[in-house]
């Protein structure tokens, strides 16, 4: 490989000799306080002679052996914090000792207390459902290894020497040692050492390029910059001392990989100080607070107790719990306070602790947890996989999606997107061989080239773009899109030559393969492999080689021109289904042999329109002479071509020698003599550069990376020296062929996608590492970003970084695109939505977006593409990568957000009905002693077996088509005005009822108090003398309670629909566990013992009028209260904007409402 620097020759440099044969014997001189810290200023603002002064290295011989291992003393290891591993214990405890659950085991000391063992075990019972839900969900979340050791090097390639080695080289009076390249682990490397680094390393930790060691050398970054394209790398120090990881290029970072070239570097961080370390650092703080005082201990109390520094979910529940800790208190009181604390008999301890727990409702804790795990399930199944169950509920209030741009919102690949050639016109008539266009630097033919879900698929439309398409973003908005008759289409059998010249420079000035991907098995929706005759399916395309030449091959091939096509040797008489080479030379050959019309052995990849007229075939293919790979230093690359006829009677010698060239714009213009490889070609005047340059700029403001090709035909006659010709002659003097705009496609999909959240009053944001004209178009292209958004809508990371806190909340509205951002550039916006209230979403996939995803609401990594660190940062793993799946994940989060809010209501109502009940019963005495119209074992099922499972149906609702419709603000909070009106509604009105009926038996058909004896209270010793007519009661009131209770169960359904025009049918558990425990009724009231003895009921005739009257009167209360609630909502709605006709609005244009997730 020529013009490659020798990394063995250089002699150091006389201030960095040691004259005492030991030059590491001294401590680097580091200037900062914490040990293994940075230096007094960046390394990369520095000459890498200042950094190996500082170390006391010599980049020829690197450290000594011995100093090696004092500075390993000294720094530690190279190697990152591990995470802490997922205690069983820890997560034991904090399931047994969270509100509810302790609220649930005081019940159950109580009622051990006063010898309730029926009300002791039932409670009892929960309480371990509960802890064992709890803990085997939370164990399985917490076992997902955030491994940060899986990014990195295992090991490094360092120089090292021994000072007493004989072999050294004199310099003057002093003599150099000479170092020795060795592998050592990578968690042994120190700063001061001298790393060596090639094509496919793991760079092992931060280090400075050096001078004179430098070859081509690019590194892959998106881990920790999230750029799609590798970094070009140069020696030279840089002034800006602020300027992001990205633009460091003359440094390498822990954890990148090395994708190009070679190079000599000096460690200057390791382990917890790299830029991966800092990260890993920012991924174990948390946002703090900025209370103070007694303020401060205030909040560490309400941490302590859960009600802060823990989800929304959690807190919520958690309140729940102590205010009904409090309640239960205030009855137990009140119940013991009615006997005036006197002669109180030992039933009223009973009758206390029923009305305590009657309040509790025990399932609450079981029911949210399975809720939230089918929740958890369904999100798996359309791939998305929970690792933090509340995160769910958390992901139906949140008012933003702060999205990483590269492989997230975009494929994360590189594609052509535009092709500019400097011709007239595109089309030309076929019926005249040989014609061309002619060349014209004004306005040139712009093509556009159609990519799908996989950029490597080589297959594509290529149209032509029309002089009228004024948004270059909707060049392709017309009717005929997807047809590929239309005027404009590019035909591959009559391609214009200047066009098809532009095309063979891609293809063959290019080291890039494509190659279809191997075959999969195919799976069912189980996740078992199908058998028979299409067992298996492709597994799609894949490609190798630098980003850059996989979208000029790919781009090719759409073309009909790939590379293996043009390069590829005949065999026999075949046909190679492509036009006939265009050449200056070529003209002189006969054409007699265009009539063959075998078979070619290649299998041609068809384009669009591969099925149309039979292409002529190529009589020949192209031989590579010369290579001269990319250069960082000139940006360029070329490559030599002999083009060799298939036909024996055809002379090679005709043909010229072809030389393609591609590189930067301006690098390329300046090697350029003149325009086109015809015959009419035309010369390069600088007034045509300026008019190419100004073509250039309207593409990069596209967003577009812009790379131009060019070439030139040298005499066939130099095909023997061409190789030793310098590489500047071989690249002067060439002819401007067109202009490439390549890059990162957005996802076909996340267009749709950001409408939806824009829908439901979602901001969607776009944080990058990539510069600002990139992401501002992919951001207008997937319309995060339009023309209603003002001037501070796209910031760079910088700019961000530069505002203090109170500047960025003065911003009257956060910016939506963040180009060139930091990790800590990410954190901060996260706190910055926070400062103002709102939620948001962080997405990510690289190491670099951890630190966000961990400090957001909800954090979400992608599992394709995403690093081991993003994903055990995350709440969230997406399987498929897919930015639509955010926006299914925040439906299905509003649908749990709703559901909670269902079953609370459910829950909690029939609490207050049991509470009214038992309450209002303290008046029912007899001389002094109160019996209660529902016992408590009574209560207890009620509480427990009839509750539960409506409860957990209603949790696992359908999610209703309207949810993306309704702003965020709906769902933050679960206790709201309507909430409060319903679960106290309906809880007081059902309570009322099932009085109605006790006293009806009790006091309207019979004696009232003169049926009730103290006696009717004891426990399992069965129907006593005279408490036929309470027991009777009992029964009447248990019935028309628990019957109340399922119809309620599927009113609750919707609370504002009502009941007759639900769709009962979507959810089958409900009514089946509403119609099984209403039928249970039965067995309870007629069973010999059981009611008797456990329930304290007595089995009723005629009092089933009173219950099914009492039904009727609920429904028709339930339908004229949800009636008035729905006529509230309608004049609501009329003075709230809509935010579909708001959106559409702004945009001017109609929004295409599609749901996101089946119900």
């Amino acid at each position: 490989m020529k013009n490659l620097p020798n990394t063995t020759s250089m002699s150091p440099s006389p201030t960095m000799i040691d004259t005492n044969n030991n030059n590491n014997s001294k401590a680097p001189a580091m200037t900062s306080d914490e040990k293994g810290g940075p230096p007094s200023s960046p390394p990369h603002t520095r000459t890498a002679q200042q950094i190996l002064q500082e170390y006391q290295v010599d980049p020829s011989s690197g450290l000594s052996n011995d100093r090696a291992a004092q500075l390993l003393a000294q720094y530690g290891p190279n190697q990152l914090k591990p995470p802490e591993t997922p205690s069983a214990w820890k997560i034991f405890l904090q399931q047994v000792t969270s509100a509810m659950n302790l609220v649930l085991i005081a019940a159950v000391a109580v009622s051990f207390a006063i010898h309730d063992w029926i009300a002791a075990g039932v409670v009892g019972a929960l309480v371990i459902l509960n802890v064992s839900v709890g803990f085997t969900q939370e164990w399985k979340a917490e076992r997902v290894l955030a491994s940060l050791a899986s990014v990195g090097s295992p090991v490094a390639t360092v120089l090292r020497h021994d000072p007493k080695s004989t072999s050294s080289t004199r310099v003057g009076q002093s003599r150099i040692v000479e170092g020795k390249a060795k592998s050592v682990p990578s968690i042994d490397v120190v700063p001061g050492d001298i790393i060596l680094v090639k094509i496919g390393d793991v760079v092992p930790a931060d280090a400075r390029i050096i001078p004179g060691f430098l070859s081509n050398l690019e590194c892959d970054e998106a881990l920790l910059t999230g750029e799609s394209m590798p970094v070009s790398k140069i020696a030279d120090p840089i002034d800006q001392a602020d300027c992001p990881v990205g633009d460091r290029t003359n440094m390498i970072y822990s954890g990148s990989q090395v994708t190009k070239g070679r190079a000599r570097c000096v460690v200057t961080m390791t382990g917890m100080h790299t830029e991966l370390g800092k990260i890993a650092k920012a991924l174990e703080s948390k946002e703090g607070t900025k209370e103070e005082g007694w303020k401060l201990l205030v909040h560490r109390l309400k941490a302590g107790l859960g009600l802060a520094d823990s989800t929304p979910l959690q807190i919520t529940l958690n309140k729940l719990a102590y205010w009904l800790l409090l309640g239960a208190i205030i009855l137990a009181i009140t119940v013991v306070s009615s006997t005036g604390y006197t002669n109180m008999p030992n039933s009223i301890a009973t009758y206390a602790v029923a009305s305590a727990v009657s309040l509790i409702p025990e399932s609450l804790t079981a029911v949210t947890s399975l809720t939230l795990a089918v929740a958890c399930r369904e999100l798996a199944a359309r791939n998305a996989y929970v690792r933090r169950m509340d995160a769910v509920e958390t992901l139906g209030g949140v008012h933003n999606i702060c999205s990483d741009k590269t492989g997230t919102i975009t494929l994360g690949r590189m594609v052509v997107k535009k092709i500019w050639i400097p011709v007239k016109s595109a089309f030309l008539s076929r019926t005249v061989p040989g014609q061309r266009s002619d060349y014209d630097t004004t306005t040139g033919e712009m093509y556009s080239v159609e990519s799908g879900t996989d950029p490597f698929y080589p297959r594509g439309t290529i149209r032509v773009v029309r002089p009228d398409a004024s948004d270059p973003n909707n060049e392709m908005d017309s009717d005929d899109e997807d047809d590929v008759t239309a005027h404009n289409i590019v035909r591959i059998e009559s391609l214009e030559p200047g066009f098809q010249e532009f095309v063979h420079s891609a293809a063959l000035n290019n080291m890039a393969t494509i190659h279809r991907g191997g075959r999969k098995k195919a799976t069912d929706g189980a996740g078992n492999e199908k058998t028979g005759e299409n067992e298996s399916e492709n597994a799609g395309w894949e490609a190798n080689g630098d980003p850059t030449e996989i979208a000029l091959q790919v781009f090719a091939h759409k073309a009909g021109r790939g590379k293996p096509h043009l390069t590829a040797a005949r065999r026999g008489n075949a046909v190679h289904a492509l036009g006939r080479i265009v050449s200056r030379a070529s003209a002189n050959v006969q054409t007699q042999n265009l009539a063959r019309q075998s078979d070619h052995q290649l299998n041609r990849v068809h384009t669009a329109q591969s099925d149309n007229d039979t292409l002529p075939m190529i009589d020949g293919h192209y031989e590579m002479l010369v290579e001269h790979p990319f250069d960082s230093t000139i940006k360029r690359m070329s490559t030599v071509w002999k083009f060799i006829p298939e036909n024996a009677n055809d002379d090679g010698g005709d043909y010229d020698l072809v030389v393609y060239v591609k590189g930067a714009v301006e690098r390329i213009l300046d090697r350029c003599t003149h325009i086109g490889l015809g015959e009419n070609k035309i010369p390069l005047t600088e007034e045509g550069k300026d008019e190419i340059i100004e073509r250039m700029d309207t593409l990069a403001a596209e967003g577009l990376r812009v790379l131009c090709l060019a070439g030139k035909y040298i005499s066939n006659a130099s095909k023997e020296e061409v190789k030793s010709i310098p590489r500047d002659e071989i690249e002067n003097n060439c002819c401007f062929l067109g202009l490439a705009g390549i890059y990162d496609p957005p996802r076909p999909e996340s267009h749709g996608a950001v409408m939806d959240a824009l829908r439901a009053g979602i901001v969607v944001r776009m944080l990058t590492g990539d510069h600002a004209a990139t992401a501002a178009s992919i951001a207008r292209s997937v319309g995060i970003l339009n023309d209603t958004h003002g001037p501070l809508a796209v910031m760079t990371g910088q700019e961000f970084d530069a505002l203090t806190d109170e500047q960025v909340d003065a911003i009257p509205e956060l910016p939506v695109v963040l180009s060139r951002c930091s990790p800590e550039t990410k954190t901060r916006m996260v706190d910055a939505l926070h400062r103002r209230g709102q939620k948001t979403v962080m997405t990510g996939d690289g190491v670099n977006d951890s630190p966000a995803l961990k400090r957001a609401d909800v954090g979400v990594a992608m599992g394709l593409n995403g690093s081991d660190v993003a994903k055990g940062a995350s709440d969230i793993v997406l399987a498929d990568d897919n930015f639509s799946t955010i926006v299914r994940a925040i439906r299905k989060g509003r649908s749990v957000f709703q559901n909670l809010s269902k079953f609370l209501v459910y829950l909690l109502s029939g609490n207050v009905a049991e509470v009214v009940v038992l309450m209002i019963g303290l008046a029912f005495r007899r001389d002094g002693v109160a019996v209660y119209p529902v016992a408590p074992v009574a209560a207890l099922w009620i509480n427990t077996i009839s509750a539960g499972p409506p409860a957990l149906a209603l949790g696992i609702e359908p999610t209703a088509h309207d949810t993306m419709d309704i702003g965020p603000e709906s769902f933050q909070s679960i206790f709201t005005a309507s909430w409060y009106m319903d679960t106290i509604g309906y809880g007081i009105f059902m309570g009322a009822q099932t009085l109605a009926n006790f006293v009806i038996v009790q006091y309207g058909r019979h004696n009232g108090a003169a049926d009730i004896h103290p006696r009717c209270n004891d426990h399992m010793v069965g129907l006593q003398e005279g408490c036929e007519v309470v027991f009777q009661a009992r029964g009447t009131a248990f019935a028309t309670l628990q019957i109340i209770l399922m119809v309620h169960a599927i009113t609750c359904k919707n609370l504002n629909r009502s009941i007759f025009h639900m769709n009962l049918r979507d959810n089958t558990l409900l009514l089946w566990s509403a119609g099984c425990l209403a039928l249970v009724t039965f067995p309870i009231l007629y069973i010999p013992e059981v009611h008797h003895r456990v329930f304290q009921i007595d089995g009723i005739s005629w009092h089933w009028g009173l219950v099914f009257g009492q039904l009727v009167l609920y429904l028709v209360v339930a339908e004229m209260y949800k009636m008035g609630k729905r006529a509230y909502y309608r004049r609501r709605a009329a003075k709230t904007i809509n935010p579909v006709k708001e959106m559409e609005k702004r945009t001017g244009k109609k929004l295409h409402v599609a749901y996101t997730m089946d119900v």
